[in-house]
């Protein structure tokens, strides 16, 4: 995922920690334009959820499971992050930007908009109690099947070790 540096605010956030629902509402509260990216040791490896914002308002959302090199983007990622948040060891670094990174990153990433409106007081009823393997379990398995044949031919074609 790659994302403007910007003004790192903090890093390595310990969100188990922290009033999470406290912290995204000071955001809309602030004015606050920038991300806040949560990186967990998911269901299969290491997955990455962010929220992006401008001028207090929740505008995109990407969520990366990095061992797929599958990214879900927009309304549909939002579950996943929110997901994220409360995994056993999640870490969190959150970065201001100038409304003009935040727009090239959401010009590049056009997929990564929000076409919901994401409200400050939606944000309380998004936050699991507890992180949910079958989240991902059900967006990976289209995927998985897919790598599964493939390391099907190549064994019946006696190509093994091939694309593992």
């Amino acid at each position: 995922m790659n994302l403007p540096v910007g003004e790192v605010i903090s890093r390595g956030l310990n969100l188990r920690e922290m009033d999470l629902r406290r912290l995204l509402e000071g955001f809309y509260d602030k004015g606050f334009s920038g991300y806040i990216v949560a990186t967990i040791d998911g269901y299969d490896g290491v997955e990455e959820g962010v929220l992006i914002f401008k001028d207090g308002g929740m505008v995109a959302a990407l969520y990366d499971y990095d061992q797929h090199g599958l990214t879900v983007m927009g309304d549909g990622a939002m579950p996943h992050v929110f997901n994220s948040f409360a995994a056993e060891y999640v870490v969190a670094d959150i970065v201001s930007l100038t409304n003009q990174q935040v727009d090239l990153v959401t010009a590049f990433n056009d997929k990564s908009k929000l076409l919901k409106v994401v409200g400050k007081s939606d944000v309380g009823r998004m936050i699991p109690r507890i992180y949910s393997a079958e989240l991902a379990k059900s967006t990976l398995k289209e995927l998985v099947k897919k790598d599964e044949s493939k390391s099907e031919l190549f064994k019946k074609l006696g190509l093994t070790g091939l694309g593992e």
